[in-house]
């Protein structure tokens, strides 16, 4: 290979000086955060009270049986609804009757109405029917409600809608079953609805119900609206906050942010984000899977998406050969037994702070990515030092007036999603000048070019860990933590670092015919020279292979997944959770680590150059997925560390195999060629 005819960029040392400032305030930031993090390790595990009820009803046990069950299974807390007729008649709080039922009944002073639905006491389960009476004056008014002298006692009299609509009405929160569930030794979670022209008086009707529980430790929102929305959301906040109860916001199906309630967002920014996050699973989902796979789900969103709350839905069927509740039961306790070997605990979930990290320690970490921006932007445009100094002073000055003036929201995620380019393109291009050291240099001995390969690997991950730090530090506050604020720019994360490297590589090897792209003249020649070359027809079918590879890694790659996972894919996913700290990404362990590897080692043992830049573009994969690892901010920013050192140590190890079998075949390969030689 020639030698690039430019002469190696000269950076300014103040530009490094900058990039380590900032890299050890974020390390101050990072391990402050890791304080926090570590500190909410303590989860609910919540069901439904009225499904356990209902299933229980099936079983030869008893309720306190079953409750306890439940119990050494590990959920410390029940979720109670809105009451309606028909929940407390399945219950038997209530006994309902038509106006058929009614006719063997004296009624004193009045006649049955057709098509009225009445409400009668259950045997010893006053206190019930007072609650019901009490809900219905509130809800539909003392006008609509009629209360009957009977030979069965007092009786609510219903008229005016179908049976159906009165019996599926949602009535409130029962003071008496929150009381009941406590009554058991465990926590109340509240799930109340919101009422239509929601007025104050309503809002403090539901917290009266809720005056004197003990053990409230959280409220969970049922329906599309918060409680309170859209008018008097101030006044839910202030409520909660009086009573102690924490607020709870449903994690979306697509496990992004949060399912849409109205007022919701409100509360949360009121409370500076402080709140929960619960997770469950849908009835018509939990259907499809095993009991075993929705353990691991509950298991994987609590370690990786900072859930505090596991709302674990019952079974509608048993599996197993078992029982509907010990379906319920034997799936609750995998994801305990799991989430405790992580050093978990159960009980009252912890609620991370309204946590912002000092502004100080944050500028300079965004000055420092002002700094890793200009370094490599020199890599790709020489500049003289003064240059890279005036364009540095100046970014900094804008971005920190900007920080100042919009609270840094916005420019923090700018130099955040800088950090996570630019820092896997630094580390390709630094291990490219390393590269080309030995660009005049005969082949390297077999073992001095694995260790080396292994030398760069590393020190490129390295490199590109600071800006991973960047990224964690800048985006590290609560808003981030529980995902009302998103990193924007995932896909950009993987597109961009593979044609910034690819650049680089044009500038630094001479791979079109012959010559490097390093300069505006030679860059023009490319351009005209590949916008009018012939092409063949087998290059479609190479275009369209590289398309589907890219529709692949993009579908697969940010916070959603458009391309389907395998099964066996899954089943080394489920491995690897269950058996390291952190599930590494295969995309690091198997394709860009032990890729980049080979190039090293290819370029040092003199292979074809466009072998070395395929190997080198997909190597550069796992370096940009590894950065990428600290955008997902929800994710505990030790578990992001471990996650790229699990896959680093991994692809060591394949990357390794890989050259000694590919060494293994080219050596058997002349083997043979000299025997026909022999034989010749």
């Amino acid at each position: 290979m020639n030698r690039r005819s430019a002469q190696k960029n000269k950076y300014s040392w103040i530009l490094i000086l900058c990039i380590i400032v900032g890299l050890l305030s974020s390390l101050y930031l990072v391990f402050e955060r890791h304080q926090i993090e570590k500190s909410q390790n303590h989860i609910e595990n919540i069901v439904d009270y009225d499904a356990v009820l209902r299933a229980n009803a099936f079983e030869k046990r008893s309720q306190e049986e079953a409750f306890d069950a439940l119990r050494n299974a590990g959920v410390t807390a029940f979720a109670i609804y809105d009451r309606t007729l028909e929940k407390a008649h399945d219950a038997g709080q209530i006994r309902l009757l038509t106006a058929q039922d009614m006719n063997s009944v004296r009624v004193n002073g009045a006649s049955v109405k057709p098509g009225a639905l009445y409400i009668a006491l259950a045997s010893g389960k006053e206190g019930y029917y007072k609650e019901i009476r009490e809900d219905l004056y509130h809800r539909i008014g003392k006008d609509k409600v009629h209360e009957l002298n009977t030979s069965i006692g007092p009786v609510i009299e219903l008229y005016g809608a179908t049976e159906d609509s009165y019996k599926k009405m949602n009535l409130g929160i029962s003071k008496l079953q929150a009381e009941e569930v406590a009554d058991k030794g465990f926590n109340v979670i509240v799930r109340p609805t919101n009422y239509r022209n929601v007025t104050s008086e309503d809002i403090q009707y539901v917290f009266n119900r809720l005056d004197g529980v003990p053990h409230v430790t959280g409220m969970i929102f049922a329906g599309k609206e918060a409680l309170g929305a859209p008018n008097h959301i101030d006044e839910t906040v202030e409520l909660l906050n009086k009573h102690h109860i924490p607020l709870v916001g449903i994690e979306a199906v697509n496990q992004l942010q949060y399912e849409p309630q109205q007022g919701f967002l409100e509360m949360a920014a009121k409370n500076g984000y402080s709140v929960g996050r619960v997770y469950t699973i849908a009835k018509d989902e939990l259907k499809k899977i095993t009991p075993e796979e929705s353990a691991q789900r509950f298991y994987i969103s609590d370690i990786e998406r900072n859930i505090r709350y596991n709302l674990f839905p019952v079974y509608e069927t048993g599996q197993n050969n078992e029982t509907v509740l010990q379906t319920t039961i034997n799936y609750i306790a995998m994801a305990t037994d799991k989430l405790s070997a992580k050093g978990y605990e159960f009980g009252p979930a912890d609620i991370y702070p309204a946590y912002t990290p000092n502004p100080l320690l944050v500028v300079l970490s965004m000055i420092g990515a002002v700094a890793l921006f200009v370094y490599v932007a020199q890599m790709f445009i020489p500049m003289p030092k003064h240059t890279q100094l005036v364009a540095f002073f100046g970014i900094s000055l804008v971005s920190i007036v900007i920080f100042i003036i919009t609270s840094g929201t916005l420019i923090t995620q700018i130099w955040a999603l800088s950090s996570a380019v630019l820092a896997p393109v630094g580390a390709m291009i630094c291990l490219m000048e390393e590269w080309r050291r030995y660009d005049a240099s005969r082949p390297l001995g077999t073992v001095k070019s694995i260790l080396l390969s292994v030398l760069y690997l590393v020190v490129a991950a390295l490199f590109a860990a600071i800006g991973g730090m960047f990224i964690a530090a800048l985006l590290g506050n609560t808003k981030f933590f529980m995902e009302f604020a998103l990193f924007r720019g995932v896909k950009l994360t993987f597109v961009l670092p593979i044609i910034l490297v690819m650049i680089a590589y044009l500038q630094r090897f001479p791979l079109w015919k012959g010559r490097m792209i390093n300069s505006q003249e030679e860059a023009k020649r490319f351009v005209v020279e590949f916008l009018t070359m012939d092409v063949k027809f087998y290059v479609f079918f190479i275009i369209a292979a590289l398309g589907g590879a890219a529709w692949v890694f993009l579908g697969r790659s940010g916070h959603t997944a458009g391309v389907p996972v395998p099964g066996f894919e899954l089943m080394l996913r489920r491995f690897l959770e269950n058996t390291l700290y952190a599930r590494p990404r295969e995309k690091e362990f198997i394709i860009g680590h032990p890729m980049l590897m080979l190039a090293t080692f290819g370029f040092l043992r003199k292979w074809p150059t466009v072998i070395h830049f395929v190997l080198t573009i997909t190597g550069v994969i796992g370096i940009a997925s590894m950065v990428e690892t600290f955008c997902h901010i929800r994710t505990p920013v030790f578990m992001s560390i471990m996650r790229g050192y699990d896959g680093l140590l991994i692809g060591v190890v394949i990357g390794l195999a890989l050259i000694i079998a590919i060494r293994f075949m080219m050596y058997v390969t002349q083997w043979f060629q000299q025997q026909e030689v022999k034989h010749e």
